[in-house]
C-alpha cells in the first residue's frame, strides 16, 4: 500500500512539471503494424550525425518514409538532426532516454525514462510520440502499464535485423529479405557507434523488397 501511494504520489507531482506531456492520446488510434502489402522500416538509438543523415538521403532517394525510434539523450546532443527527420517526413518515437533495461529500474527511474523522452523530442519538434519501444525488446506489464499510463503506447522491437552484430552487410540484407512479408515491422539501427554496415545494406533491402512486390508504411503515427 505505501509503495502504491508512493508511486502514485510521484507520478502527480512530476506530472504537474510537463503539463504538455500528460494529455492522453488515444491509443486505439495509434497504428503499431505496417499497412496490408506494406513493411515498415524503423531505427533505434538514434539520432547520430554520421549514420542518420546518410539514412535519410537513402530513404529520400526511394520515396520510402520510415519510424525512428529515438533515445532521448541523443536527440538532445543533435536537435538539428531530430529536426531534418520531422522535415523529411519521417515518425518520431521514443525509445527511453538513456536505453536502459526498464524492467530492472524502480518507479522513479522508470518515469524518467518514460517521461524525459517525450519532453526532449516535443521541445524540439512541438510534437510528442505517440509510441515507445521499450529498450532489449524486454517489457513486463508494470513497465507496459506505466508506459500507457502517459498516454503512449508501448512496442515491441519487431523482427531483429541483428545489424548491430556488424555481421557484413550481404548477410544483413539476406536476413531482412529472408523474413520480409506484409506486416512486417523490420528493427534497424541509425544511432550510436558502427552503423556502415546498416547504412550500406539499405538501399539492397529497400529494392529487395520492391521486388517481392512489397511496399512501405509508418508505424505509431497516430
Amino acid at each position: 500500500m505505501k509503495n502504491g501511494f508512493f508511486q502514485r504520489s510521484l507520478w502527480i507531482i512530476l506530472g504537474c512539471l510537463f503539463p504538455l506531456l500528460v494529455s492522453a492520446t488515444n491509443l486505439n488510434d495509434v497504428r503499431k503494424t505496417p499497412l496490408k502489402g506494406t513493411v515498415a522500416l524503423t531505427f533505434d538509438d538514434g539520432p547520430s550525425p554520421i549514420y542518420t543523415p546518410q539514412i535519410l538521403a537513402i530513404l529520400k532517394k526511394y520515396h520510402v518514409k520510415a519510424t525512428f525510434f529515438m533515445v532521448g539523450v541523443n536527440a538532445q546532443k543533435y536537435p538539428d538532426v531530430v529536426r531534418q527527420v520531422l522535415a523529411e517526413g519521417h515518425a518520431i518515437n521514443s525509445h527511453s532516454l538513456t536505453h536502459p533495461m526498464l524492467t530492472k529500474l524502480n518507479d522513479k527511474q522508470l518515469y524518467r525514462e518514460i517521461v524525459m523522452p517525450q519532453k526532449i523530442i516535443y521541445d524540439i519538434t512541438g510534437k510528442k510520440p505517440v509510441c515507445l519501444r521499450y529498450p532489449f525488446g524486454m517489457s513486463n506489464e508494470h513497465v507496459r502499464a506505466a508506459i500507457r499510463a502517459e498516454g503512449i503506447m508501448p512496442v515491441p522491437m519487431g523482427f531483429n535485423s541483428f545489424d548491430y552484430n556488424r555481421p557484413g552487410v550481404q548477410k544483413i540484407v539476406s536476413w531482412v529479405l529472408k523474413n520480409s512479408y506484409s506486416g512486417q515491422v523490420i528493427l534497424l539501427h541509425d544511432g550510436y557507434d558502427k552503423r556502415q554496415q546498416t547504412v550500406d545494406a539499405l538501399p539492397a533491402i529497400i529494392e529487395g523488397i520492391q521486388k517481392k512486390g512489397l511496399g512501405f508504411s509508418q508505424i505509431c503515427v497516430g
